[in-house]
């Protein structure tokens, strides 16, 4: 990995995220205000050690692309807009994708909102463009599996390297599974939700989610407490769970409000989808499935479910460790 990582030659460069105040006693890795109240979760999965790596490293990185297939985003919150590129709405046909609903916005906050603009949050990843695909609240077949086809068309010309959508049920819907197959065939990575019934979903599988058993492009994520090696009250598990994330009470952007909390695996997803593309901003060239492997194999192992009772069989991410993979100091 390690020698496919320097052979594809990146320039020496530094990034715009933080990089002098991580690890000062005291002293918040970023100027955003409302850090404070991601530190708890963020410090759990190493994110500020994982941007010191990044950001110390002379690597060249480069921007990620992120097609989040979802209910639009507030094309104008100010914590965003800087990272948000044209998307489309497949119920309009058109590039409007300004978010009505919520749910959208509040995962391109945790993905992506700007990192160190003295406001409101930090998102996980600072290199990321955001490109919103909206079914707006349209969560059926046509309109999911339209999103996806249109993020597989779309994928060379606006380098999309991952794909991100929150949705989850018990029944395989065919149009839906054959494009997201269509999708990892095409070399992008799908990242999805186990669902938020609190419930084992090993046997009664919920979908897409158990389509990664066969997949090797696809990471399930299921939701974690905030710092506690424990699984979140609200989040399905099951034997073919890649990886979990903290998903209780996240901060994030919001329409209604400038800011808000998000409970639940959507928000697992996300951090996920913001540590997986920290690896793609290093090497381009990674496989999807190197970079699904990449967080897997670095996770940190012992996750309980939410009786505190039962050890599960995949881990919570570790931001640092599956960067460290790329650039170990």
């Amino acid at each position: 990995m390690l020698g496919l990582f320097f052979t594809l030659g990146y320039l020496i460069a530094s990034s715009t995220a933080t990089r002098s105040s991580v690890g000062k006693t005291g002293v918040p890795p970023v100027n955003d205000p409302d850090y404070k109240h991601q530190a708890p979760y963020f410090d759990a999965i190493n994110i500020p050690k994982a941007w010191r790596r990044l950001t110390s490293t002379r690597v060249l990185r480069q921007k990620v692309t992120v097609a989040l297939i979802d209910t639009g985003v507030k094309y104008n919150h100010p914590d965003l807009v800087g990272n948000l590129v044209t998307g489309y709405n497949v119920i309009r046909n058109s590039t409007d994708t300004d978010d009505k609903a919520g749910h959208g916005t509040m995962m391109a906050g945790v993905l992506g909102a700007t990192i160190n603009n003295s406001i409101g949050i930090a998102g996980v990843m600072d290199l990321v463009n955001i490109m919103p695909i909206s079914l707006e609240e349209n969560f059926v077949d046509e309109p999911e599996a339209a999103s996806l086809q249109y993020a597989i068309e779309t994928k060379d010309t606006r380098r999309i390297k991952i794909i991100l959508m929150a949705f989850s049920g018990n029944i395989l819907r065919p149009k839906v599974a054959q494009k997201i197959r269509q999708a990892v065939q095409a070399g992008m990575l799908v990242i999805v939700t186990a669902g938020n019934y609190g419930i084992n979903v090993t046997v009664d599988k919920r979908y897409p989610c158990a389509l990664t058993q066969q997949l090797t492009s696809m990471l399930c994520v299921a939701g974690t407490e905030q710092s506690k090696m424990r699984l979140g009250t609200f989040s399905n598990f099951a034997n073919y769970v890649d990886i979990a994330a903290p998903g209780d009470k996240i901060e994030t952007t919001s329409t209604l409000v400038s800011y808000d909390q998000f409970t639940g695996t959507s928000p697992a997803a996300a951090i996920v989808a913001g540590v997986a593309a920290m690896l793609y901003s290093l090497a381009p060239g990674l496989t999807p499935a190197d970079v699904k492997k990449i967080p897997k194999s670095t996770s940190r192992k012992g996750l309980k479910d939410s009786t505190g009772k039962v050890t599960l069989p995949f881990g919570r991410v570790d931001a640092d460790k599956s960067v460290a993979m790329l650039i170990p100091r």
